[in-house]
């Protein structure tokens, strides 16, 4: 999609409107949908003390923090596609449905502005003709596709979208991402406090174990990373619902159907020495910050 305005790569997933949770079906191709296997922050690894090339000790101090934050705003993304005989046919019927969309937008607080239609592909379709026992591929039409951002600000607009763009027959709910503007704010805000949680830190280890003296000697390693909820949900599948079988009696297949879902799980908010704003029970996006700081440890004796 074209830079119609900013988004930072947030993402939600597929048509599931569970207690305003916004999803899309961009789920389906994500980590957690194949292996459940997520994208993890850094963390306190426990590894304080090391020696360098020279043989000098290096005491190092670390603190990982979370802050948890609500969107600003919201962008939805769907899918509109439609087939005809002829090029031009196809892409008029691609924008009627999108105009009586966008009407339906407009009533609900949603203008122009907010809204930006980006044209994907025009493509000739095929199809296949049977004789007997052979097929011929043979020229059908044209198809256009097009997507349609949206960008709104309350979470209570979503399902009323959903269902103004199902009334124009457009279900393809691509991904909802979630915006947060300010992001150098909260980077400033995460270094500041995991600042102060080194700091800390070096003063207890010195008083606490009677360490002499820890002299800095500079900023190992600082990270950041941002984690929005299109990561963080998890595939479930309820283990009572039945599988496929074979049946020997008539060596038929006997398909039950075998259903599964997906749920919100955040980063653990345990695994970090600071967690801002604590988690609801909505999705939001989790920004983490990771500094690693070096310490002159000379005097200490490793055990």
């Amino acid at each position: 999609m074209k830079n119609a305005f900013f988004v930072l790569t947030a993402v939600l997933c597929a048509a599931v409107l569970v207690s305003g949770q916004e999803s899309g079906n961009r789920i389906y191709g994500n980590q957690g949908y194949y292996n459940q296997q997520k994208r993890q922050p850094p963390l306190n690894n426990g590894n304080l003390m090391t020696t360098n090339s020279l043989g000098f000790q290096i005491y190092s101090v670390e603190a990982s923090v979370l802050i948890n934050l609500k969107p600003d705003a919201f962008v939805a993304v769907f899918g509109v596609n439609d087939e005809d005989k002829q090029a031009a046919a196809s892409n008029a019927k691609v924008n009627a449905r999108i105009d009586e969309f966008m009407k339906a937008l407009n009533g609900l607080g949603i203008g122009k502005s907010d809204i930006y239609v980006d044209f994907i592909t025009q493509s000739r379709v095929y199809d296949y003709t049977v004789q007997g026992r052979q097929a011929t591929e043979t020229f059908s039409g044209f198809e256009t596709k097009k997507t349609v951002a949206i960008r709104y600000k309350s979470r209570d607009a979503f399902e009323k979208i959903v269902a103004a763009a199902a009334a124009q027959q457009i279900f393809d709910l691509i991904k909802v991402d979630y915006i947060v503007s300010d992001f150098e704010s909260v980077r400033a805000r995460l270094f500041d406090e995991a600042a102060k949680i080194v700091k800390a830190k070096r003063d207890k280890y010195m008083t606490t174990f009677g360490i002499a003296k820890l002299e800095p000697i500079g900023l190992e390693n600082e990270k950041y990373e941002a984690f929005y909820p299109s990561e963080q949900y998890q595939k479930y599948q309820a283990f009572e619902t039945g599988d496929a079988y074979t049946s020997y009696e008539n060596s038929s297949k006997v398909v039950q159907r075998k259903s599964f879902t997906f749920f919100y799980e955040p980063l653990p908010e345990s695994k970090f020495d600071l967690a801002i704003n604590k988690a609801g029970l909505e999705p939001v996006v989790q920004f983490t910050a990771y500094l690693r700081m070096n310490y002159d440890a000379t005097q200490v004796k490793p055990k």
